[in-house]
């Protein structure tokens, strides 16, 4: 018996204390954060251009790493800033901003087409080539609206529609994210077609592009409306706070890491690249410098991220300068863009990043290709949709889209129900959506697409690689 080990029985069940200290204690915000991570959308996000499409590097920056690195900015300036709002008895939670300026990075460019900026153009050129606004030739489209919504193709408002109306689509609002986020990575809050028709103020950066499209128009309201941004004519509102910051920590990724990701392939020398990204830094005053690392790599990613401390820094400055305004809706610079000595040393390496990475001859090739890769696959799929009338190589390539695709919270029907076939389902779902509704569809599924896949789709279909 002495030398029995006494077996302990586990309680039949879990103390009260223990429960309370086993509740999930996330905020709306983390749990904002952790829904765009764990989503189809975001992880698609790693196999899109940043710059460099269909790179073979394993060091080059794709679409999700340039992201998750923006976030990480993001929820620097989103912290520095509430602690600041926090010294003049703002009652704001820092920790909460930062979240909510990650989440809201993290999701910057999730609508984002195969291709990045090369696809958006893609889009636009195809839909200006062979659709027709509404007139006097048969067309797609009841409104001038609808037809900006697809000839000027924008990600911001696809990044909308996944967050709000793709991602859990059989409710209304998705997987319902708060305010505050949709705030935050709402850039443009306005339609494609301001007021009256009138031209774009050059002068209001959230007036550059569009964020929404008209299909999504009631949500995009309601949430603006949600937000209090401050309507300054029927659908165009001003920024939330919040998104100067989240334009920063992607302006900041953008200029910074793609210089490195240029160097770092030999586009530019990084001797050259490590000057530019120390002239944003402020001179020294007094005291000994500490000489930099001999070795070039070193020293290269010593400068990066010196290079964002401060601009960290220095954004932060600029908001907590000018919140007031941004609160008004009066504020219309980017932050980075805000004083000259941010400004120029940005516009320089901006500017060699694009003359020797962006317009390197490898980018321009892979980007022409991927120009013709999403013309072809629009011109099979949203040909095959807007017809009512569809032949057999349109109702073939129908099948081969998703069913969800055209499925609504409105449309839903009792599965007893059912159509018979894949087919007729595709075509009852089709014919219950206006052609306007329907090419959104394509688009979606087209934009939702990484390069690889819409490279290989491409080829299939056009019977210049069969499956295997």
């Amino acid at each position: 018996m002495g030398s029995e080990k006494k077996q302990v029985e586990a309680p039949a069940t879990v103390p009260s204390d223990m429960d309370a200290l086993l509740q999930d204690e996330r905020t709306d915000y983390d749990r904002d954060y952790d829904r765009i991570v764990f989503s189809a959308e975001f992880r698609c996000l790693h196999d899109k251009t940043q710059v460099f499409p269909l790179s073979t590097s394993d060091y080059t920056r794709t679409r999700l790493t340039h992201s998750i690195e923006a976030s990480c900015v993001g929820r620097s300036l989103g912290a520095l800033a509430g602690r600041g709002l926090l010294a003049r008895d703002v009652k704001v939670n820092p920790s909460h901003l930062g979240t909510i300026v990650a989440a809201a990075c993290l999701a910057h460019d999730i609508g984002n087409p195969p291709f990045g900026h090369s696809g958006e153009a893609a889009i636009q050129h195809w839909v200006s080539q062979r659709l027709v606004p509404p007139g006097g030739q048969p067309s797609p489209f009841e409104t001038l609206a609808q037809w900006k919504d697809l000839e000027s193709f924008e990600g911001n408002a696809q990044g909308f529609r996944i967050l709000n109306r793709l991602q859990s689509r059989e409710r209304r609002g998705g997987l319902r994210y708060t305010a505050a986020t949709l705030g935050a990575m709402s850039k443009y809050p306005r339609a494609s077609v301001l007021p009256g028709g009138r031209a774009r103020d050059k002068a209001r950066v959230s007036e550059k592009k569009f964020g929404y499209f008209q299909d999504d128009e009631a949500l995009a309201l309601e949430a603006y409306q949600a937000m209090g941004l401050v309507e300054r004519e029927p659908g165009v509102f001003s920024r939330h706070p919040l998104a100067f910051l989240v334009e920063a920590a992607d302006d900041i990724c953008y200029a910074v890491i793609d210089l490195e990701d240029s160097a770092k392939l030999g586009l530019i020398p990084i001797k050259d690249a490590c000057e530019l990204l120390d002239a944003v830094l402020p001179k020294p005053v007094n005291g000994p410098v500490r000489p930099p690392p001999s070795h070039p790599e070193t020293r290269l990613a010593q400068a990066r991220a010196r290079a964002i401390g401060e601009l960290i820094q220095a954004c932060v400055k600029v908001f907590l300068e000018n919140v007031e305004a941004m609160e008004e809706g009066t504020w219309e610079t980017p932050l980075a863009a805000a004083y000259d000595d941010v400004a120029k040393p940005l516009k320089a390496i901006r500017h060699l990043t694009r003359r020797c990475g962006y317009e390197s001859e490898r980018v321009l090739q892979i980007e022409s290709a991927g120009f013709k890769t999403l013309g072809g696959l629009l011109d099979m799929f949203a040909m095959a949709v807007i017809t009512d009338t569809p032949n057999r190589e349109e109702k073939k390539l129908r099948q081969l889209l998703p069913l969800d695709l055209f499925q609504r919270p409105e449309h839903a029907r009792d599965t007893a129900e059912a159509p018979a076939s894949r087919d007729e389902a595709i075509t009852e779902a089709v014919a219950r959506l206006s052609k306007y509704q329907r090419l959104l569809c394509v688009t979606d599924y087209i934009s939702g697409m990484t390069d690889g896949f819409a490279v290989e789709l491409f080829q299939r279909l056009s019977g210049i690689k069969l499956p295997t």
